[in-house]
């Protein structure tokens, strides 16, 4: 009877943990929904990177945005924020990465602290760099040493994604910290230093600051880039996108930065920017929205749910398993919307070979529930990933929407678990800038000038009811790492 007793009050003490810390109060100044600012077309500039093969058999790399973010930190003068997800050089495969891209940007920071002393630098990051406080990173020692203001992210404050594991992890391991002093191989790198069971423990919350996102003065305004690339060697091919915009929507940045500097006990080096003002001139003006977090979600559903026949909706993405975006999806395909989606296959993995999930599965849902109206395609990868997270949205009434950012289109990341930064510009579909990013779209689903970028659904479709399951199971329960 006691046993009895004793496995009840722990059923009721897991549940009830597990609950408490899925639907709990976020941390202030998360899911933001910026304000809609004003600012002119020629102030923004759409920025991807592509990985492809040519007529020849050759693998391109065609790369644009760290050299756009670089010299962003070349430029500046007084201040710097990056808060970056993956920024380490961990390799789990026996091949080089393309470009070292965490000592790049490394090298950039500690030159321009020396260069000018005075200037304030914050750089935000994700714990998996030290995997979870069990291993040194060069890189951030690095900064911390030349006196960049490092900040790791809390993740304890955040709601918990894996309701099956974290009341565990939360009751019995969260109170023991961690060391460098480990016996257990290294999660991220083949040849990594030994890491402790706790960073295991801590991983296996499946929970992240997954932004990426880089502002720097930029004469007397701040310049931004929202993007989906990380400054990470192991994803240095991989194909991503990006939006670089000056002024604007800096003051909803900045308010979202600090928010994450102040959860995790932290402070950013300067203090709330005033509104930016510009003088108007005769400039053709875009509108264009921050939004972190489960706003980003709001947002996309609404333009989704808004489209119908003569509008056009393009997605590019690595991960699509939202099950509320998927059915809006369907449905402006049966409203008789032109609905194009290009996926990642899910089949490679920094060097780990993976089994479809979610894409696969999805994309089976997509096209039988549409009627086949809604077309897929698969991004041709050569071990690296298609990473862009990115939605075109385009109105037969003349606007174009484009929402791009860190944001995969899954539950972890939009359901206010895992920290993400997007921006939303709508323009005229006329405008250079909308016609950029169409043609960007086009032009991989194409296979544009004879490149190989895109294969059709067939290549890697798979109509299996238990890849189906696993899907499901993994977005549903959070049990799985997407």
């Amino acid at each position: 009877m006691k046993i009895v007793k004793i496995i009840l009050v722990a059923i009721i003490w897991f549940t009830g943990v597990g609950l408490f810390h899925v639907l709990k109060d976020l941390p202030a100044g998360l899911a933001h929904k910026g304000e809609e600012r004003g600012v002119p077309v020629d102030s923004i500039d759409f920025l991807f990177d592509l990985t492809y093969e040519d007529l020849n058999g050759e693998i391109i790399y065609e790369q644009e945005i760290f050299d756009s973010i670089f010299k962003l930190i070349d430029d500046a003068k007084r201040y710097i924020l990056i808060d970056a997800f993956l920024f380490n050089s961990y390799l789990t495969g026996t091949e080089p990465a393309y470009r070292r891209l965490s000592s790049e940007m490394a090298d950039k920071l500690i030159e321009k602290k020396r260069s000018l002393p005075d200037i304030k630098i914050d750089f935000l990051t994700d714990p998996i760099n030290t995997v979870y406080g069990g291993a040194r990173s060069e890189e951030i020692e690095g900064l911390k040493k030349i006196g960049v203001n490092v900040i790791v992210t809390d993740l304890k404050p955040l709601r918990d994604s894996n309701p099956f594991y974290s009341p565990f992890w939360r009751t019995f391991f969260r109170w023991f910290g961690n060391s460098e002093r480990g016996l257990l191989p290294h999660p991220f790198a083949r040849s990594g230093d030994k890491v402790t069971a706790r960073s295991y423990l801590e991983m296996f919350n499946f929970k992240a600051n997954h932004r990426k996102v880089f502002a720097a003065d930029s004469g007397e305004e701040m310049a931004v880039i929202i993007a989906s690339a990380n400054p990470h060697d192991g994803s240095s091919a991989h194909s991503n996108v990006a939006m670089a915009i000056k002024g604007g929507i800096w003051p909803d940045v900045f308010a979202t930065e600090a928010a994450v500097a102040d959860l995790s006990d932290g402070k950013l080096s300067i203090g709330k920017p005033e509104a930016e003002t510009r003088t108007e001139g005769n400039e053709e003006r875009v509108k264009a929205l921050f939004l972190t977090e489960k706003a980003i979600k709001e947002e996309l559903l609404r333009r989704i749910n808004d489209a119908g026949q003569g509008d056009r909706i393009m997605i590019a993405q690595f991960y699509l398993a939202d099950r509320k975006i998927i059915k809006a999806l369907i449905s402006a395909a049966k409203r008789n919307a032109d609905v194009r989606v290009i996926l990642d296959p899910n089949k490679d993995a920094f060097g780990y070979k993976k089994i479809g999930v979610p894409n696969q599965p999805v994309a089976a849902e997509l096209i039988k529930k549409s009627g086949g109206f809604l077309k897929v395609r698969w991004y041709d990868t050569h071990k690296e990933q298609f990473h862009a997270k990115m939605t075109l949205i385009e109105k037969a009434n003349g606007l174009s929407t484009v929402i791009l950012g860190s944001a995969n289109l899954t539950r972890r990341n939009l359901e206010n678990y895992n920290l993400e930064a997007d921006i939303e510009v709508t323009a005229k579909t006329d405008t250079d800038l909308m016609r950029e990013i169409k043609s960007y779209f086009e032009k991989i689903w194409n296979n544009d000038n004879g490149s190989y970028y895109t294969v059709g659904y067939d290549a890697y479709k798979d109509e299996s009811g238990l890849k189906k399951a696993v899907y499901l199971i993994q977005e549903y329960t959070g049990l799985g790492s997407f």
